[in-house]
């Protein structure tokens, strides 16, 4: 009985199956294996790291260098990090999630006007030149606003958040209408819980995307204490031994505990907003 219930795979399918499986193994560890090196190598002694080897099995064990880079400079850049994607991240998704909602609504006068000149920006750059004349007028030069304000809006991030609301029900926002709520409280009571799925996804999106912030910081900031940590990450990984200052030698597993620390963030948000990443993306990406 069961074996009548079974579904017989055809040996072109069985054959595509197998190298779908190993392709897709010879991918993973692609990105697992490098991963694995600065994780083994953050937690190795300098005589260990002093030939440059590519370790993937530990040879030693030690917190070392985690401490040098807690009571060092590279926190002060840590923390601006932090501060970047924190508040960066608050004000794009207040900006972004009331002008989706507003796009989103048919009877929105000059709707389509709007979108099309909101889609124009990501077709069109002005050049860096005019971006920086802007941000120089406006004051901002060696500011940490020069990072946050002039990105704090993506027009994709924005297109995906207009679909998925314009999915949600005209009855249900027009009969909250009827019961005397106005669009603010249709917004945050109906429209934000419903989205869960897709604000999640974008604020992902946005904590990433100032969490990795490095041209506006070169362009803009003069001041090294404003540093971010992409920016002092990339002179630790060009600059020579010598960095620390004192005759101190900065090694390969000092800068994998600097990498580790900037991943770290990202990997301890996206586990709590995981289970929404892809049904958010799906249904705001398709619908519109």
């Amino acid at each position: 009985m069961s074996n009548k219930n079974q579904i017989k795979v055809s040996p072109g399918r069985r054959a595509f199956n197998i190298f779908n499986i190993i392709f897709l193994s010879l991918v993973c560890l692609v990105f697992i294996v490098p991963i694995w090196n600065v994780l083994i190598t953050s937690f190795a002694k300098d005589i260990d790291v002093m030939g440059n080897d590519y370790l993937l099995i530990p040879k030693s064990f030690t917190l070392v260098n985690y401490d040098k880079v807690l009571h060092s400079g590279y926190m002060n850049a840590f923390k601006n990090s932090i501060f970047v994607a924190v508040a960066g991240t608050f004000l794009s998704m207040f900006i972004t999630l009331p002008l989706g909602y507003a796009l989103s609504q048919k009877h929105l006068l000059g709707r389509n006007i709007f979108m099309k000149l909101i889609v124009l920006t990501m077709l069109f750059d002005a050049g860096i030149m005019p971006f920086y004349i802007v941000v120089r007028s406006l004051g901002l030069i060696n500011s940490i606003a020069s990072i946050i304000l002039p990105v704090s809006m993506s027009t994709f991030n924005l297109i995906i958040i207009k679909n998925y609301m314009s999915s949600i029900p005209e009855t249900l926002l027009e009969s909250a209408k009827l019961d005397g709520c106005n669009d603010l409280v249709i917004l945050f009571r109906i429209v934000i819980p419903l989205s869960v799925s897709v604000i999640a996804a974008v604020t992902l999106f946005y904590c990433v995307s100032y969490w990795n912030r490095y041209f506006e910081v070169i362009m803009f900031i003069n001041d090294s204490r404003k540093y971010t940590l992409q920016v002092v990450l990339r002179s630790l990984m060009f600059e020579s031994d010598e960095s620390l200052g004192g005759g101190n030698y900065v090694y390969g597993n000092l800068k994998m505990a600097v990498m580790v620390l900037g991943m770290l963030p990202v990997l301890i948000i996206y586990p709590f907003i995981q289970k929404h990443f892809v049904s958010g993306l799906m249904v705001g990406g398709i619908k519109g």
